[in-house]
This record gives structure tokens, sequence and C-alpha cells, in this order.
């Protein structure tokens, strides 16, 4: 069986990446059988340094606009619910994710790690937990059958893995969702399950480059768009 490993840069207040994962998990599913893909969980922050704020407040600090943050909000909201997940605006909040990621570089165990990264976004998008207090962060953990023990929030080793991941895309993007195939090929932006069909069935077969869509939906550290 031909195998594909997918590095997958996001963060947990990216509203387009949990949808991006979503389609990404359809386009695996559908291929079983075919390709044996690993998932690679790569960090970026949107809002480094960033307190935590409002949701709603920092899309209209991006936009300048409530009309262009509704619709904003509107399109995402569609597309989530197409993908069967739910997007509370009113609780969710925009900061600096470091210790959500921290927490993700300290589970080594794969399957452990996946079950975390999903519900750290559901915690963050439709339950309205609040993922930048370390005790919440612990809860989520354990809510997975992730012990305690294993955490280390101030870890500078960890610390220095996140910065160095989000340098490594530096020459590629600023903005996320971004999945890098085989450490050749990437896709940007949270694109259809299709697409992210084909990437995996090229990268399989070693095809030509593919090209980055500036027009599917991302977010960069100046904000996001549809």
């Amino acid at each position: 069986m031909k195998r594909v490993n997918v590095e997958v840069w996001s963060d947990f207040v990216c509203p387009w990446c949990w949808i991006a994962k979503r389609r990404l998990e359809k386009a695996v599913n559908s291929l079983s059988g075919e390709i044996e893909v690993t998932v690679t969980h790569k960090a970026y922050r949107l809002a480094r340094g960033m307190a935590p704020g409002d949701f709603k407040l920092a899309l209209f600090n991006k936009f300048g606009s409530h009309i262009a943050a509704t619709r904003m909000m509107e399109a995402v909201a569609a597309n989530g619910a197409m993908e069967g997940l739910t997007y509370n605006f009113g609780t969710m909040r925009f900061g600096d994710t470091t210790d959500a990621h921290v927490l993700v570089k300290s589970v080594v165990d794969g399957e452990e790690k996946s079950r975390l990264v999903e519900r750290l976004f559901a915690a963050s998008t439709t339950h309205g937990l609040d993922i930048f207090d370390r005790d919440v962060l612990l809860g989520i953990a354990k809510s997975v059958g992730i012990s305690d023990r294993k955490i280390a929030f101030d870890d500078n080793s960890k610390l220095s893995e996140i910065a160095h991941e989000e340098r490594a895309i530096n020459s590629i993007g600023s903005g996320v969702p971004l999945f890098i195939f085989n450490g050749k090929f990437y896709l940007s932006g949270a694109r259809e399950a299709e697409a992210f069909q084909k990437a995996l069935l090229q990268t399989a077969v070693h095809a030509a480059k593919l090209d980055e869509d500036p027009d599917a939906p991302s977010c960069g550290i100046d904000g996001c768009h549809i």
C-alpha cells in the first residue's frame, strides 16, 4: 500500500482550520485501502503574544466593519454545518494559543494526539471552553485519556519546537490551514474534500507540484478571509 505523510499546520482559533481538518479526514477515508495516510500536527499561532479576547471583536478589528465580520462568520458557519460542525461565535475567543500547542506537543501517542486535537477544536469552537486556561486544558486532556503527568507547559524544548514549525512555513505563506504532502507538495486553505483526495493520489504517484490557491478560505496573522 502506498504511504503519504501529511503535515498539517493549523491553529485552534482559526475558524477555517477545523473545517479543513474534517475535509482532509473525508478524503483519507475515501481512499482507505489504497493509501495509508499519516497525519502530523504542526503548530501555528495566529495571535502570538495577544491576550485572549472576544472572537467577534477580533473579526471586527480585522475587517473594520460589522457587515464584513458578519459575512465572514456566516460563511464559516455554513461551511462548518456542511461538515457537521457547530460554530458558536458568541462564546469563541481569539488569542495566543501557545499553551494549547504545547499540550499537543506533550503527547507522544498518535491516536491520543489526534483525539486531543479534535477535542481542542470542539472545546474552543462549539463548547465555549477557555483553551487559554491551563486548568481547562488539563481537563480537556484528561477527557480524552491523557494524564496530566505528561504535561509541562513551560518546557522550553516544546516552545522552541513550536517556533521552529512556524518558521518552517514562512517561505510558503503566513496563513493556515496549510498541508504539506510527503514534504514536497502543498495545499493551502479549507479546500473541498475532493481537492485533498486529488492531492493524496497525486502525491502517492509522485505527481507534479500542486498549486497554492490564494482564494481558498484561510487565516493569516492579520486575520481570516473567505
